[in-house]
Parts: structure tokens; C-alpha cells; sequence
């Protein structure tokens, strides 16, 4: 049997070991657990109810319509007649089956390729058919393996032999280390790979109208503003709508996915994770603007530009010479 075929999804109700191979066969069972049939017949006079569609459908053609359709399901072998199509498979499926290929020596169970002997032996005998070449981890079905053989690809940069394990770590290497910044400021030369980061960088180079540009809050008493329409959106949610994300484990929230994700980190390792610090030795990169003069939000909403504050910096130098 193959892991696709396997009865993975259990009853979780009391004193019912029922297994089923897909999760909406599983919801169908649970709804004779609850007593719930959805799906009462709609004869006159016939009280029946079901909670599958097609055990209505079923009843209908076999009961209500056996007449009207004079179908005969019979059985091509033993010409056996059943009421509806599913009693004949199953019939079928029960005393003529198909011999496959691979019988299984304890059971007698049928399979049609090696390997699925193979995953279906370890019923019997508790041994795992198949092994990991690289690290000798064991598994139950073929599946399983190929699954894990994918933890040991790894993926070489053709450019500086970098190797990665993961192909989202191979692709962000590439752009942030060989990628050509195509998108270079006309102003001040400033390179970058992203549109929307150059055109989130011109706006420095924007005459003062368009630096003014702000995003009021619209909430009355609350005089935020934002340079950026994201921002304020979260500031709503946040502040006005008490958007909360809560911790499903000591019922702790948090304004943001990522705080939550990373408060649910001491519940996985059992301590608080610190931020690693990065220095120039570590990683970290030189300041593109050093030694250039800092402007900061403030001064952009009120309209000081770098071009103006350079201007009273000369004169403030001037007068104290």
C-alpha cells in the first residue's frame, strides 16, 4: 500500500477505531457520530435520511426509482443482480479480484509494484523496507524516502560556489550578491535592483509639496500622521480596532505576526531568544550614508530638505568664523 493510499486521518471519538484515507471521508463519519444526516430523502411518505450525498442518491435509484430507470446491475461472472452500481463493485472488488503481481505471504494481500509489498510488510514484521543512503534514517514507505531525500539536495551558486540547502536561501543569494542593481538615481548615484525602491528613494529627491505629503489618521482625538499608507493601517488596527494576535498557549498578545512568532520561540525552546548582534566582523555592512548629514522625518513633514539645512549649516558656519 502506498502512503497516498494510506489510512492516516483517525476517529477520534470514544470506543471507534475507523480510518480513512481523506479528510472529508472523516467528516462524513463524524456526522454519524453527531447524528447528523443533512440529507433526508424527499419522497413522499419515505422518513429516510442520510449523511452522504450519494448514499441519498443511492437509496433514491434503488428504491424510489428502480422501476422508472429498469437498470439490472448484474454481475458479468456469476450474473449475481445487485439494486445499485457500488453492492456490484463491491461484490466484484470481494469475489473476483484482479490477481496483481505482489502477494503478500502472511495475509494474502494483493499489491501491484515491489515497493508497496515492501511499505505493506512492516505490518507483519515491523521492519522499514528503506533507508537513507547519506544519514541511514529508515522508513516505512518509498514515499517517505524520496520526501527526505530533499533535505540533502543542495544547491551551488555558479557564480562563487556558495552551497545552500534550501532554494530560497540559493535565490536570495543571488539577487542580493549577483544581480545587477539596474535602477541607479540620476541625483546622488545610489543603486538598486527593486522598482519600488527607487521610487520609494526619489521621493528624498521630491520638491517640498510631495515630502509634505502625509497620511492622517481619521480617527477623531487621534492626530497621528504617517509618511506611509501601510504604516497608518497598522496604526488603525492596531490602536483603534484592537487587533490583537494571541498566543493559543498562556493567551499572551501581540500587535503584530511577527511578535507572535517570535514570543511562540520561548514556548518551542523553553527560553527567550536574543537577537544576534551584528558588527562589521559578523556581516554587518558599512553605512551607505556615512559622514553625510542625517534628515530625519521630522524635518522632511516640515519641509527641511537636505539642500536647505546644508545652506544653514555654511551660514551658521560663517557667522561663528
Amino acid at each position: 500500500m502506498s502512503s497516498k493510499d494510506a489510512k492516516v486521518y483517525v476517529c477520534t471519538q470514544a470506543g471507534c477505531n475507523n480510518k480513512y484515507n481523506r479528510p472529508y471521508r472523516l467528516e462524513q463519519h463524524l456526522l454519524s457520530h453527531l447524528n447528523i444526516k443533512p440529507f433526508p430523502c424527499t419522497w413522499e411518505n419515505c422518513c429516510k435520511a442520510y449523511s452522504n450525498k450519494s448514499h441519498l442518491n443511492r437509496h433514491i435509484a434503488s428504491v424510489h426509482e428502480k422501476e422508472k430507470k429498469n437498470i439490472i446491475y448484474s454481475c458479468p461472472q456469476c450474473c449475481k443482480t445487485y439494486s445499485n452500481r457500488q453492492n456490484l463493485k463491491k461484490h466484484i472488488r470481494q469475489k473476483h479480484v484482479i490477481n496483481l503481481p505482489f502477494v503478500c505471504d502472511c495475509c494474502k494481500a494483493q499489491c501491484r509494484k515491489k515497493h508497496q509489498l515492501s511499505a505493506h510488510m512492516y505490518k507483519h514484521n515491523g521492519v522499514k523496507a528503506f533507508s537513507c543512503e547519506i544519514c541511514s534514517k529508515e522508513f516505512v514507505t518509498l514515499y517517505e524516502k524520496k520526501r527526505h531525500m530533499r533535505c540533502h539536495k543542495t544547491y551551488t551558486c555558479d557564480e562563487c560556489s556558495s552551497t545552500f540547502n534550501q532554494w530560497s536561501k540559493y535565490q536570495k543569494h543571488r539577487k542580493s550578491e549577483h544581480c545587477a542593481k539596474k535602477y541607479i538615481c540620476d541625483e546622488c548615484g545610489r543603486a538598486y535592483t527593486q522598482r519600488i525602491h527607487i521610487i520609494r528613494h526619489l521621493k528624498i529627491h521630491s520638491n517640498t509639496e510631495n515630502l509634505r505629503r502625509t497620511f492622517a489618521c481619521p480617527y477623531s482625538n487621534c492626530f497621528r500622521r504617517y509618511t506611509r499608507n501601510s504604516n497608518l493601517t497598522q496604526h488603525i488596527l492596531v490602536k483603534h480596532k484592537k487587533l490583537k494576535h494571541i498566543c493559543n498557549i498562556c493567551q499572551a498578545d501581540y500587535s503584530s505576526q511577527a511578535k507572535l512568532k517570535e514570543h511562540l520561540k520561548i514556548h518551542e525552546n523553553g527560553v527567550v531568544p536574543r537577537r544576534k548582534v551584528k558588527s562589521l566582523a559578523n556581516g554587518r555592512k558599512h553605512r551607505k550614508d556615512k559622514d553625510t548629514l542625517k534628515v530625519t522625518t521630522a524635518l522632511k513633514l516640515a519641509g527641511l530638505t537636505e539642500t536647505v539645512l546644508e545652506k544653514c549649516k555654511v551660514f551658521n558656519d560663517t557667522q561663528h568664523e
